[in-house]
């Protein structure tokens, strides 16, 4: 390699493994993501190290678990330092470091040590702020309130994450996954430093709940032509109290049919509008001639469970939750058409474009494998199991998962599961209490504490010998997640939550005056 190539890390947001024609999905239509497996390389097994969003990107950016970093909510500030980001090691080789689209870093100042970020943040500064003055507007807001479309990024009849399948209001050139290709294609074009290699984290929010369609998309398909969700007579049986609490948050039983399969319509069309995208973005690359020296690495931070075992959203340590996609494209290194079977996880991303760089290998503490590296010896087995880790206290869960197997360990309590993934890949049949299989499950406890010592946090996860899996007496209040339903959650904190999700916007805008415009002025232009 005689120069250090450009590094391209595309992210969309809440994207199930399964959602890509290359991923055996013949539903949905994803032709450019296609081309770009075609041309490079399908990681079959990816798996987020952490089930939520703040936390999957906070291991991404520094490369340790989320017992590491300390980011285990959304909320959390990150005990690593920021010079050991991938951008801190990517700056010293000489890199220009570029964010675009939601990063979802915590706190809201955050930046890993990137040297410039265009946010589309889904209203998070507005939502996350104690006052109106210290409401932090991003550049989608900005860029709406110019096009006097500001407070209509979605439906006025959704509330926060609920699962209303309605149509987004935006026309398609105001909408947050254009604007995302729009700034990325643009900074590509005519904002990329000259002089120097760039690293450029591209991240969309769709199709992160709601699932409200893009206008554009709304007949591309068929709700009754829509896979069904993987569900069995047992779920909502679940000995486990902690499921059964989120299921019951998420109000899934009040859904009809016809609710479901639109909503999982609507999914998919969010995915096919950012898939059109990131054609474009491809393109970009060949006309600017970068397509030859830039490593593309597409993934998402953590999957959807979409009605699977009637549930939805994330947190939870099942198939739609964890198993992510994975992509890397390299003309001229990466063999067309390769597709690796080994296990792998966003942490692995952290040592692939680092050691990519003159840093390659300057850095230690770190369970992720460099996936090029993988690719160039398919048969060499690097890993037993890749672990992944959710953390509201007391629920600390655990997730270890196996090509062959998955054990799923909750500290509430020390309810356990495990499924045989390869003749149970949706995960219907739990063997946790079946005594042939008691041999499974020691194994794979054992290895979750080896992992845990190496790479986690041993204080939260082990109990006073070290050496197991920390079982506390279960408490029911703790378990109840949520306390009220939170698809139905207001979008900012302070709007009584008395409110319907209709009526919020126009408490919000009474609130401000009824003018966007003046409200800039007031704040400095600069939120």
């Amino acid at each position: 390699m005689k120069t250090q190539p450009n590094l391209l890390l595309i992210f969309t947001d809440q994207q199930r493994w399964d959602t890509l024609g290359v991923y055996g999905n013949e539903t949905i239509q994803t032709p450019h993501l296609d081309r770009l497996a075609q041309e490079g390389a399908v990681f079959e097994n990816a798996i987020t190290p952490c089930p939520l969003c703040a936390p999957a990107r906070a291991c991404t950016m520094t490369g340790f678990a989320a017992g590491k970093t300390n980011v285990y909510n959304n909320e959390s500030a990150p005990a690593t330092a920021t010079d050991e980001s991938i951008a801190a090691y990517l700056s010293k080789a000489g890199y220009h470091n570029q964010a675009i689209g939601k990063m979802h870093f915590t706190p809201d100042e955050q930046t890993y040590g990137m040297d410039h970020l265009i946010l589309s943040e889904e209203m998070r500064g507005v939502r996350t702020a104690e006052s109106l003055k210290d409401i932090r507007f991003d550049d989608y807001d900005r860029y709406l309130m110019e096009h006097d479309a500001w407070g209509w990024e979605k439906p006025p009849e959704i509330g926060y994450n609920e699962l209303k399948p309605l149509v987004n209001c935006l026309p398609k050139e105001l909408h947050i996954t254009q604007w995302c290709g729009d700034r990325t294609v643009e900074w590509l074009k005519t904002e990329r430093p000259s002089n120097k290699p760039f690293f450029l984290w591209t991240s969309f929010v769709k199709p992160h709940a709601p699932f409200d369609c893009p206008s554009h998309l709304t007949d591309l398909y068929a709700p009754e032509e829509m896979p069904r969700p993987w569900v069995s007579e047992k779920d909502g049986t679940s000995k486990n109290p902690y499921m059964e609490s989120h299921r019951q948050a998420m109000e899934a039983d009040l859904y009809s049919e016809q609710v479901i399969l639109t909503n999982r319509a609507y999914y998919y069309a969010n995915i096919t509008f950012i898939d059109e995208q990131i054609g474009r973005i491809m393109q970009t690359l060949e006309e600017e001639g970068l397509a030859g020296n830039t490593l593309v690495i597409f993934t998402s931070d953590h999957g959807e469970l979409l009605g699977d075992h009637r549930l939805w959203y994330k947190n939870l340590g099942y198939e739609g939750s964890m198993h992510i996609p994975m992509l890397a494209w390299w003309p001229g290194v990466i063999h067309p058409g390769t597709r690796c079977e080994e296990l792998t996880t966003l942490l692995d991303i952290f040592p692939t474009l680092v050691n990519r760089t003159s840093e390659k290998g300057k850095y230690d503490g770190r369970s992720g494998l460099d996936l090029l590296e993988m690719l160039t010896e398919p048969s060499s087995v690097r890993r037993n199991v890749v672990c992944s880790e959710f953390y509201v206290a007391p629920n600390y869960m655990l997730h270890v998962r196996s090509k062959e197997w998955k054990y799923l360990f909750y500290q509430n309590g020390g309810y356990e599961e495990l499924y045989h993934l390869l003749s149970d890949p949706h995960e219907l049949v739990d063997l946790a209490e079946d005594p042939d299989f008691q041999h499974v499950k020691k194994e794979h406890q054992e290895e979750a504490v080896r992992w845990v010592i190496d790479y986690g946090n041993p204080e939260v996860a082990l109990d006073e010998t070290g050496h197991k899996l920390k079982v506390i007496p279960f408490q029911p209040q703790a378990a109840k997640l949520n306390p009220r339903p939170f698809s139905r959650m207001p979008w900012d904190s302070r709007i009584p939550p008395s409110l319907l999700p209709e009526q919020q916007r126009s408490w919000f805008w009474k609130e401000l005056g009824g003018d966007w415009s003046k409200l800039i002025r007031l704040l400095g232009g600069g939120m």
